[in-house]
């Protein structure tokens, strides 16, 4: 009876979550770059490590924008890399006219080390007004920074989130991964428009220059080895209030990243993800991770009695159809705005799945160790 009351009282708090995120993505309209307005510098930073197989697809891809290239500078930061990734930059900087707006910088371990430290680098030695955040493995339509400066000079927000598009390479571990993620991608939306923003994503994300040297930029999360997307709009969002960061719905403003390759790099890209939550400072974050972890907790552990004890399957059966109705909406329409709603089929399988994955790596996650870029972390975040 416990555990039946204790469920009821979960899903209501899961369902307000979810509902509240769902019409925030709906009120959330298509935005269309306004070419009249006047450009913006933009300065795009992108940390690399060890990233040889993926920087000639992502250099290529910057370069090609058409924005004027007098208005935006790439800025390539080195987080000492002991393959090919250097050299590569080096020559596409030495081979192409039109990388002359392209600036390669190595990080010094003297300047530390991370993602942080060589984002923060970057920064540094960038002179835009908006600086535009992405990672190394991805690449984007042409007209990415032209979407970006448009939503920037029309709304003035102090921070641009934006979609990211993962792509599954044809394999169905890779298309689990690929609905999972965009299941968090449609949250950060939905929640962004509803005024709570929960959920950033490095890969895709722009803020203005003086929101950073105001929040002191990463500063005071250091200890933790991700996070810099997220810590990042926690900071914003406290210093300036959550009508300061707008989520940009449009198709020009999907950048894509591949799935990755294989179990093992998948759990090791999770477990880091998951290392950071504990340094959460939002108590509205916090609570609505903890709803949405407990939630599937309670799916799993039903799923567990209905093994073993008689009566339980209707029960579990309850809970996941009750959980599938309210995720299958959100889930539906941002698939259709991002043109994957073909994988919607293997929705009620991930839906399942995700309960028993959320349970292991959310616990592993807070007490284990994992492995980034050829570093080892622990838990406790100490190299």
């Amino acid at each position: 009876m416990i555990f039946f009351l204790f469920s009821i009282m979960l899903y209501i708090g899961y369902a307000v979550l979810i509902v509240t995120i769902s019409i925030g993505w709906w009120k959330l309209r298509d935005f269309e770059i306004t070419r009249q307005l006047p450009g913006v510098k933009i300065s795009v930073v992108v940390a690399v490590r060890n990233e040889a197989a993926n920087i000639g697809a992502l250099l290529h891809s910057l370069l090609l924008q058409d924005y004027p290239a007098e208005l935006y500078e790439i800025i390539i930061v080195d987080d000492q890399s002991d393959d090919q990734t250097t050299r590569l930059a080096e020559d596409v900087i030495a081979g192409k006219k039109e990388a002359q707006n392209l600036k390669l910088v190595v990080l010094d371990v003297k300047n530390g080390s991370g993602k942080k430290a060589a984002i923060d680098l970057g920064i540094k030695v960038s002179s835009g007004e908006l600086i535009v955040i992405t990672d190394a493995d991805c690449t984007a339509g042409n007209k990415w920074i032209s979407s970006l400066s448009s939503f920037y000079k029309k709304n003035k927000p102090q921070m641009i989130l934006a979609p990211v598009r993962m792509t599954e390479g044809g394999s169905f571990f890779g298309k689990l991964q690929s609905l999972e993620f965009t299941s968090l991608i449609a949250s950060a939306a939905g929640s962004c428009n509803a005024g709570y923003p929960l959920l950033a994503n490095g890969a895709n994300m722009a803020f203005t220059r003086q929101a950073y040297e105001t929040c002191g930029g990463f500063t005071g999360n250091l200890q933790y080895p991700s996070g810099d997307d997220m810590f990042l709009m926690i900071s914003i969002n406290k210093k300036f209030g959550p009508e300061a960061i707008r989520f940009l719905r449009s198709d020009d403003a999907i950048v894509n990243t591949p799935a990755t390759k294989g179990v093992k790099p998948f759990i090791q890209q999770r477990l880091r993800w998951v290392s950071k939550t504990r340094g959460y400072p939002d108590p509205l974050l916090a609570a609505s991770s903890i709803i949405v972890f407990l939630t599937n907790i309670c799916l799993v552990a039903a799923a567990f009695s209905a093994l073993f004890i008689p009566g339980y399957m209707g029960y579990f059966l309850v809970l996941y159809l009750i959980k599938l109705v309210l995720d299958v909406p959100l889930m539906l329409s941002y698939s259709l705005f991002q043109k994957k709603s073909a994988l919607m089929w293997l929705f009620p399988l991930m839906e399942l799945l995700n309960g028993f994955y959320t349970l292991i790596i959310g616990i592993a996650g807070n007490i284990g160790r994992f492995e980034w870029k050829g570093r080892n972390f622990s838990s406790n975040f100490h190299k």
